[in-house]
């Protein structure tokens, strides 16, 4: 099983608030979330790992206590010991973490924004980037490609190492160096695009908003 947890940053918190969520999490955690300039993104840095503590008590931990044992891979990903596997996307108003016991997860979720789409023409394969520019809305279809592409990347877990252009979007599925990851859309909000890649089949998906 999986479980998607995902919350809305409409507008900051009143400071006191914002403190009191912040204060019972690990010393780095706090100073990593008062390092950012921008509200949202420090919002989001608090939201995603209470997001994470919430998931794990619903697979039957001490969320709070887990949040102490958050290790690094070389790659900077994070991961607990154990068989829990989560990943935390944030895009926009909304910050969402998946977190699975059985299987390793990525996620990612982006706001529809222009952008200068030929300049992600080379992390394509041409194929990918033909049904881009020929699509009724190119916009959205990158976003689509992008999003698959980057979920693909935090499951592996191996960073920029796996260039973006060798993780190939296929049916239902992701090929990473010869393998294939289940892939799945989820649907969040209207205006953005969402994505889940596991490297197994899922048997079941626990979707939920929360507010703080």
């Amino acid at each position: 099983m999986v479980i998607i947890l995902h919350t809305r940053i409409e507008k900051p918190l009143e400071a006191a608030r914002y403190e009191a969520l912040l204060k019972p999490l690990p010393t780095d955690i706090r100073q990593k979330a008062r390092r950012y300039r921008r509200w949202q993104d420090a919002h989001a840095c608090l939201f995603g790992k209470l997001l994470l503590a919430k998931g794990l008590n619903r697979l039957g931990m001490d969320g709070a206590a887990m949040l102490h044992q958050l290790q690094y891979t070389e790659y900077g990903r994070p991961f607990l010991p154990g068989p829990i596997d989560f990943n935390i996307s944030h895009s926009g108003e909304y910050v969402a973490c998946a977190l699975s016991n059985r299987c390793r997860v990525g996620i990612d979720i982006e706001k529809i924004k222009p952008i200068h789409l030929p300049d992600f023409r080379r992390y394509m394969t041409d194929a990918e980037w033909d049904s881009v520019t020929s699509a009724a809305e190119p916009l959205r279809a990158f976003y689509y490609f992008w999003t698959r592409k980057e979920a693909a990347i935090k499951a592996h877990g191996s960073g920029l190492s796996l260039p973006l252009k060798e993780v190939v979007i296929g049916d239902g599925k992701v090929i990473m160096e010869g393998k294939g990851w289940p892939l799945h859309e989820i649907g969040l909000a209207a205006g953005y695009v969402c994505h889940l890649v596991t490297d197994e089949p899922l048997k079941s998906t626990v979707i939920k908003g929360v507010h703080f």
